[in-house]
């Protein structure tokens, strides 16, 4: 009867450890276009317009960035036979998150599939709230010549 209520609570305290560790592994990372990071290694982010460059360092913008482009989805793999989309964006040309290893990709417009990133082989699709975070981060970015 005892060795029963050991593995009980054996069992019940290898569960609870478990369980709270993946919930910290996803408090502590993120996944953006299929990689997974930690978001401490999070170092800026790199957002290119037409006419300039921007440097955005605030870790808080930069976590919100990263987390808005974690919600991208994934639209359709890219291939040489839809490389490039017909049209170029108006505004941002591109972006890039710097971490222990940058990661980016190239805006496009679609007109099937409407304002989409190119990123690790992938087309991704762009929300509006993406859009709306890098125009109030461009506020509080650095310059680049």
């Amino acid at each position: 009867m005892k060795n029963k209520t050991k593995v009980r609570i054996f069992i019940i305290i290898t569960i609870a450890l478990a369980f709270t560790g993946f919930i910290y592994y996803y408090q502590t990372n993120i996944s953006i276009w299929g990689f997974n990071i930690s978001k401490n290694e999070l170092k800026n982010v790199l957002i290119q317009t037409k006419d300039n460059n921007y440097l955005i360092t605030n870790p808080k913008l930069v976590l919100e960035l990263a987390q808005e482009v974690a919600k991208t989805k994934k639209l359709y793999k890219l291939e040489p036979s839809n490389f490039p989309p017909k049209e170029a964006p108006t505004k941002y040309l591109s972006l890039v998150i710097g971490s222990n290893s940058n990661m980016g990709g190239s805006f496009w417009d679609d007109s099937n599939s409407g304002l989409m990133l190119d990123s690790n082989g992938y087309y991704w699709s762009v929300s509006s709230g993406l859009i709306e975070l890098m125009d109030k981060s461009l506020k509080e970015a650095q310059k680049l010549l």
